[in-house]
């Protein structure tokens, strides 16, 4: 009977111990060997056979799993299990030696592998059930060891150091070589667009999209998140120093070894000196090797149009193409004529014409794309989700804000996966109670990041419910549901391939679904879209949103269940869209790695800039030519009117191009350039003091205030108009050009009084020294202030 009994606590159920397919042991009444109170006390002994008969399962069926976690969790378990496996043989040994035995004094023996055998059943059904994978078992190791029990708390940490060695030899790889040792996406740091290979050379890498954190795996109770952004940091310098052959291995090998055994003060503390190290060399490289300050000189001569000399000798040679319609011969011409400009730095700039917008074919690339949390790129697909609770999410956003308040059309091909129970989900795993009953794809247009402010597109499916679209709006105050739309024919969860366009113009907001109803695997296909729901409204973004010149963040958000986005592509008007040479950009050749501090975005943002600028210089120039015209041939006092309207227009474009570039960028790039000297090799302050100028200058010269830049531009195109009738002054009859000189001229009035007083009472609400600046140089004389005073009679 003892040898029985002894084969069921090692998972093996006798003649009086039974089993029915895969339940609990129990013991068998019917033989009426034992008495009641017995078979009780045995049922409760055998239980700790069958927990470890469960476990021992776990390990022979999980021990050869391609998840070093996995493996290293079955490991540990069978090493706990060895020391169960030496009681049980003692006891048998002690029997056979002394003949004696009883039921009591077996339990007293058995009693602490109750606890500790339920617990490791219990941890190995959690696991199985959640698929819990990498930092996932880590931060549910440490969960099992808030217990009172000292010998549970001993067991646990003995598997969670064995676990950890795995991390740590993967944390070793990323922070010394720069390269992932994961065959199983389980690492806190992943690769996002699997086509980028490891940079041979002198070649370039995208830093944002080329790996980010595996938000899911990182084990939170031991890596916080801004740790974890550290050592993100540290691996991707290390692959950039590597590349420029400035990197030695040995740097930084004792400091982490230390980290082999998990202590979190010296953990933290010994990836800050890394992390400060790696910057250091990598801010010492792009200074040193690749001149930072003065390519950043050049951005700001350039393209920020601070070379008077250059502007005003390209103005000249290209005076002809500018007042003709772009086309991409002039646009060679343009080219040309900056080429023939005796200057340095000619090899590096062109002139392109900047069309808003992006189209994400099958996401091959993920240029300016940012990946929040979790999402997979596979071939031709980015894949979102699944979430790990009803608020989790994943998603993809722009970096860069797109032009939408003069119109666009949007598209995007996605696919909703079907419920994850129902098939494998590779690369992925979900540790939830509850799962989701909806899945939600979310088109996102916001002022920034913190979406305080924001219009949500939303796309649904609910398990009991359907399929339906609605437009909501969110502010400070809350949500709200705008329009909702209930789809009939339409059934996202099916796992078609559906394509959404909306289409935005003239305040007016519609939306084409096409539902390819051809089975869940066609993804090649998207021409053969059948239209299925059209809807339109009117709506105005800029009442919900505060817009930046006509531009906001663009993001796409996936709540529940999987979505596989196909394609993503829009197309937008420039913010000077009926203008012959609207979007027209100067850009600067940006060399890797100094792409790494200057970064595409930054680039993009002194881009519009100068798309800003350029306008506004191009018609000071031509106000300043138009000048020596006039006072030549026409001073007769009949054209009086012409050369007063010209004064007027060319001190109020001097006046804002004034205040843009010497009151604002100049002073601006100054303090930066000041504060970036001052900086001891910090790259992600360096990083921080550019976007700071750039937030900076962006807010000075109004560009999330859309009505001041309106009236701005308003005024410019005055000044374009009378250009266009002073060019008609030698064939027009004279009373027909001071005709409608004069009607210019009040327009100009009426548009430019009305600018004056907005300023003149943003200053008064910011107490901003610049704003004064702006209004001494337009009111300089006084004459704006006293026509203000004579209409309220002060």
């Amino acid at each position: 009977m003892l040898h029985d009994l002894l084969f069921s606590l090692l998972g093996k159920p006798g003649s009086f111990i039974r089993q029915d397919n895969d339940s609990p042991f129990y013991v068998d009444e019917s033989l009426q060997i034992f008495s009641r109170c017995e078979v009780i006390v045995l049922n409760n002994i055998i239980s700790i056979g069958y927990n470890y008969q469960q476990v021992d399962k776990f390990l022979k069926e999980f021990q050869e799993q391609p998840s070093a976690y996995i493996r290293a969790l079955c490991y540990s378990i069978d090493y706990v299990l060895q020391e169960y496996r030496q009681l049980i043989l003692r006891i048998e040994q002690d029997y056979l030696r002394e003949k004696t035995f009883t039921v009591a004094q077996l339990n007293i023996q058995l009693a602490p592998y109750q606890s500790i055998l339920l617990n490791l059943f219990t941890t190995i059904t959690i696991t199985k059930q959640h698929d819990l994978r990498g930092g996932q078992i880590i931060d549910y190791l440490h969960e099992r060891t808030h217990t009172g029990n000292p010998n549970l708390v001993n067991i646990y940490n003995q598997i969670i150091n064995i676990c950890y060695s795995v991390l740590y030899q993967q944390l070793q790889q990323w922070l010394l070589y720069g390269q992932i040792l994961d065959t199983f996406e389980e690492f806190i740091i992943q690769r996002i667009d699997e086509k980028k290979q490891h940079n041979q050379g002198n070649q370039e890498y995208n830093w944002d999209t080329s790996f980010t954190l595996n938000v899911q795996m990182i084990p939170l109770h031991y890596i916080s998140l801004q740790v974890a952004e550290k050592i993100l940091f540290i691996g991707k310098a290390v692959k950039v120093l590597k590349s420029q052959q400035e990197y030695y291995i040995p740097d930084n090998v004792e400091q982490i070894k230390y980290i082999e055994h998990f202590n979190q003060f010296q953990f933290n503390n010994i990836i800050d000196d890394v992390y400060r190290f790696k910057g250091k060399q990598l801010v010492k490289i792009i200074q040193e090797k690749y001149k930072l300050f003065e390519n950043l000189d050049n951005l700001f001569q350039f393209v920020l149009i601070h070379n008077g000399n250059f502007f005003q000798n390209f103005l000249q040679e290209s005076y002809s193409i500018l007042s003709l319609p772009q086309t991409q011969y002039a646009l060679q011409e343009l080219n040309l004529n900056i080429s023939k400009l005796d200057i340095e730095q000619a090899d590096k700039l062109s002139l392109i014409i900047h069309n808003n917008g992006f189209d994400y074919k099958n996401f091959n690339s993920l240029n300016n794309l940012q990946i929040k949390n979790n999402v997979l790129k596979t071939v031709n697909i980015l894949r979102l989700g699944p979430s790990r609770s009803k608020d989790d999410w994943s998603g993809v956003f722009r970096d860069l804000k797109q032009s939408i308040e003069n119109g666009f059309t949007m598209q995007v091909v996605f696919k909703f996966k079907q419920n994850y129970q129902k098939q494998q989900l590779s690369g992925y795993s979900v540790l939830q109670t509850d799962q989701p009953k909806s899945t939600v794809m979310v088109i996102i247009f916001c002022s920034d990041q913190q979406e305080d402010q924001a219009v949500y597109l939303k796309l649904v499916h609910e398990d009991q419910k359907g399929s339906y679209i609605s437009l909501e709006i969110k502010t400070r105050v809350g949500e709200e549901i705008l329009y909702k739309w209930k789809l009939d024919d339409v059934n996202f969860q099916e796992g078609d391939l559906h394509s959404l366009k909306v289409v935005y113009q003239n305040d007016e907001l519609s939306m084409i679904l096409n539902d390819t109803n051809q089975g869940a695997d066609n993804i090649s296909r998207t021409d053969t879209l059948k239209q299925s729901t059209w809807v339109k409204f009117q709506f105005k973004f800029q009442k919900y949103i505060q817009l930046e010149l006509g531009r906001c963040l663009l993001g796409i958000k996936c709540f529940g269940y999987m979505i596989d986005l196909c394609s993503w592509k829009m197309i937008g008007s420039n913010f000077l869209s009926d203008s012959y040479w609207s979007g027209l950009t100067l850009k600067y050749q940006i060399d890797y790695p100094l792409s790494l501090l200057i970064t595409p975005a930054l680039q993009e943002k002194i881009q519009l800039f100068f798309r800003y600028l350029f306008p506004i210089k191009h018609v000071q120039y031509e106000l300043q030519q138009l000048w020596i015209k006039l006072n030549r041939k026409y001073k007769d006092i009949k054209y009086r009117s012409v050369l007063v309207l010209h004064s007027q227009l060319i001190n109020m474009v001097n006046a804002f191009y004034s205040y843009f570039q010497m009151d604002i960028i100049s002073v601006q790039w100054e303090r930066m350039i000041n504060r970036l000297k001052n900086e001891d090799g910090n790259f992600e302050m360096m990083k921080k003091i550019l976007s700071d100028f750039e937030i900076s200058v962006s807010n000075q010269l109004f560009l999330n205030l859309q009505q001041i830049v309106k009236s701005i531009f308003s005024l410019v195109k005055f000044a374009n108009k009378y250009i266009e009738l002073t060019q008609r002054i030698d064939f027009d009859k004279q009373i027909n050009i001071n005709k409608e000189c004069l009607k210019i001229k009040v327009e100009f009035d009426d548009q430019f009084m009305a600018l004056f007083n907005l300023i003149t009472l943003l200053s008064k609400s910011t107490n901003q020294l610049s704003l004064f600046q702006l209004l001494t140089r337009l009111d300089y004389n006084g004459y704006y202030s006293n026509k203000i005073s004579q209409e309220f009679n002060i």
